[in-house]
């Protein structure tokens, strides 16, 4: 199995013997509360948009992902409470609301196989338990598994999305400044962003083929986002000043 993904810890596979009788921690949005970016899939883009500047980066693996951008200097997130809790009146993204699980491709299975593996820190045996003491599902493991299939075929859509970005030449580098009312300030880099005099320019027929696959209205989505730079930098405690260029 590859290394774990951001903010967990160590990923085991989901046993109903060792795991049964625990919960999901309540407040397990904890995990995420040291990352200033956080994955998304295609679909969650416009309804993620209305709350969190959305850009485009690279993982580890170097595949290009889109990702919501949670705080504005290294080690905090300006989402998630002193609690451990992510604040309720901002969407939360589904790499956070299946915390702490995740489906992985393990050494040895066939290409397309996945196990569902969880991150033992992110459970609690005083929460309300996923299986019984016989390792059967309860009623709360039901939504968690329907948004892990959700989430592993999301996978396969944000790619293809991500792929036509690239295609059809649509991205641009760019960086954001986070200027602190107090100490220095810094440089975010390694950034990308949708290009919107390129988009203007783009042949119909790739036009065409953007609309058809659904992958325009996340473009919009990306480009409408990014006015809430302001509202992340008002989050941030002391005052500061936040720039793109």
């Amino acid at each position: 199995m590859h290394s774990a993904p951001p903010g967990y810890r160590n990923l085991v596979p989901f046993d109903r013997d060792r795991h049964r009788q625990y919960g999901v921690d309540p407040h397990a949005a904890r995990f995420a509360a040291h990352l200033g970016f956080i994955y998304l899939d295609a679909i969650e883009l416009v309804r993620a948009s209305r709350f969190l500047p959305i850009v485009f980066a690279r993982d580890a693996a170097g595949e290009l992902v889109p990702v919501a951008q949670t705080g504005v200097e290294p080690g905090r997130n300006l989402f998630v409470d002193a609690a451990g809790d992510w604040d309720a009146t901002v969407y939360c993204p589904a790499y956070v609301r299946r915390y702490p699980f995740y489906t992985a491709q393990v050494a040895g299975k066939e290409p397309g196989q996945q196990v569902i593996c969880v991150d033992e820190a992110g459970l609690s045996a005083q929460s309300p338990a996923l299986l019984d003491a016989a390792g059967e599902p309860t009623p709360l493991w039901e939504p968690i598994q329907a948004l892990l299939r959700e989430s592993a075929a999301a996978k396969t859509q944000t790619a293809a999305f991500c792929h036509s970005l690239q295609e059809f030449d649509l991205l641009e580098e760019f960086a954001a400044e986070f200027r602190p009312a107090a100490g220095d300030p810094r440089r975010l880099g390694g950034l990308l962003r949708v290009n919107e005099d390129r988009l203007r320019k783009i042949e119909p027929a790739a036009l065409a083929e953007l609309l058809r696959k659904g992958w325009l209205a996340r473009i919009f989505a990306h480009l409408f986002s990014l006015e809430n730079y302001g509202a992340l930098v008002d989050r941030y405690a002391g005052g500061a000043v936040l720039t793109t260029h």
